[in-house]
């Protein structure tokens, strides 16, 4: 299909693939505006929509034009709908939009190898390699990614949220390697290699080994450095599980983040379903829940038994895509 005419206001994530979402509609001059949401903030009508407004790599919501999307979750619980534009195989958003209006016919200024890119990113398909020493797009994209962290540790020249909207321009036309040079991208990248080693050696002094399962706990920790969140894995390749625990000091609670190794995907658990049953939730290879800090011991050793195996798990994935 051909790209449409328009102005339309764009409501997608923060990261690689809303970038790349967003530089698509550029190239085609389809809208005028970018907002930034969260999945929950769409779920719970937080956001208001109109037909002005086209949304990527969130949940579907009535009223929108258009919506993008690629988790197979939102084509079980949405169902055919006229403007769910939806390719559960496809590995991201972005490469819905791109195939939806033609590919390469209808963007030729558009380098595919960012699509690639983009997909690969999306899909968590890194080496350990790239996870280690990040260069071009798997550096761009970990600056691009929130759960990184660079905002913890300093105020940039400009915001997330103008680094990703000036992202969606620059992203269509000039190479990685020129846009890595940009300085506003620069300072992020001089930011994440500075904290590399620390973000290292916090982890490795955090780091507690069951088995296959790796637990990190960060409730001790004044700083949380810098670090792309697959790092872990690379540093305990024998481990097809992480659990990390962080203090959310503004809610007096506990954070337990799981999630699974991206290079070792032999774990069975549905890591959302287990999570759900302590009031959080996610997918089957990643989620978070909250918990009171006097049950935070207590819930991250029953998850870790959990997904390693010493305790009855009820909670096997039956469909890992999400």
């Amino acid at each position: 299909m051909s790209a449409e005419t328009g102005s339309y206001r764009l409501i997608t994530r923060p990261d690689f693939d809303g970038v790349v979402c967003g530089a698509l509609f550029m190239e085609q001059d389809m809208i005028d505006a970018v907002m930034f949401a969260h999945p929950r903030d769409m779920q719970h009508d937080k956001v208001d929509v109109s037909r002005e407004d086209i949304t990527t790599n969130l949940p579907y919501v009535p009223g929108v034009h258009l919506c993008f999307d690629h988790h197979v979750s939102e084509s079980e619980r949405v169902g055919p709908m006229e403007n769910h534009i939806i390719d559960p195989k496809a590995p991201s958003a972005a490469r819905v939009v791109y195939d939806h209006y033609g590919g390469k016919a209808t963007f030729p200024l558009v380098d595919p190898a960012l699509i690639d890119a983009v997909d690969k990113a999306d899909a968590a398909q890194f080496t350990e390699e790239e996870i280690l020493a990040p260069d071009g797009y798997t550096l761009l994209n970990f600056i691009l990614d929130g759960r990184t962290g660079l905002s913890r540790l300093r105020d940039f020249a400009i915001s997330e949220e103008q680094l990703m909207i000036d992202m969606m321009t620059y992203c269509r036309h000039h190479p990685v390697e020129e846009i890595l040079q940009i300085p506003d991208v620069a300072e992020r990248v001089r930011t994440y290699i500075l904290n590399e080693e620390f973000a290292e050696l916090q982890i490795k002094r955090c780091a507690d080994v069951t088995d296959n399962v790796v637990k990190i706990d960060l409730r001790g920790e004044d700083t949380l450095y810098t670090v792309n969140r697959f790092l872990v894995y690379a540093l305990y390749p024998e481990c097809d599980v992480s659990v990390h625990l962080t203090n959310l000091a503004d809610r007096g609670l506990v954070e337990i983040a799981v999630g699974k190794s991206i290079l070792d995907r032999g774990n069975k658990a549905n890591i959302g379903s287990l999570l759900l049953q302590y009031g959080g939730g996610g997918h089957a290879a990643v989620g978070t829940c909250q918990v009171d800090p006097d049950d935070a011991d207590r819930v991250a050793q029953e998850i870790v038994a959990a997904v390693h195996g010493k305790y009855p798990n009820p909670f096997i994935v039956k469909n890992q895509k999400r």
